[in-house]
């Protein structure tokens, strides 16, 4: 007997708003005299369903390496921006930005293919250029 996946939940986090943008685009903000701090901030017009989609269409990292039986980190496109999902209470829920950093080619070739899908590949190649490190797998 199959069972169905338990769907993931998006967690705004209570007072969390350094991940909210002003405008209608992701963006990166590096904090001021500490180059290496970032902050992912999402585009305003991003609601609560949308959210809830992404969090739930997610792809997890195939390189995660710790012995749990839910994924520590998510991964998904929306508008071309890579969105990164954290898990805030072991796997049942996630909060979300947009990410800036270090990811493996598997992973930005399987992101590249749902961004194509969604028709912004283009997008999805700038922010790429822009704001990812590749890695080796």
């Amino acid at each position: 007997m199959a069972t169905t996946p338990q769907r993931r939940r998006y967690d705004k986090g209570e007072r969390r708003h350094k991940h909210v943008g002003r405008g209608a685009a992701a963006e990166i903000v590096f904090v001021p005299g500490q180059p290496k701090m970032w902050i992912g901030r999402c585009p305003r017009t991003l609601t609560s369903d949308d959210n809830e989609r992404l969090i739930n269409e997610a792809l997890s990292d195939e390189d995660d390496d710790r012995e749990t039986t839910f994924p520590s980190r998510l991964y998904a496109v929306h508008d071309g921006v890579i969105y990164e999902g954290r898990t805030t209470d072991r796997g049942h829920s996630y909060h979300g930005f947009p990410y800036h950093g270090k990811l493996g080619k598997r992973m930005i070739a399987r992101l590249k293919a749902l961004a194509i899908q969604q028709g912004c590949g283009d997008k999805f190649d700038a922010w790429v250029k822009r704001h990812i490190e590749i890695q080796g797998r």
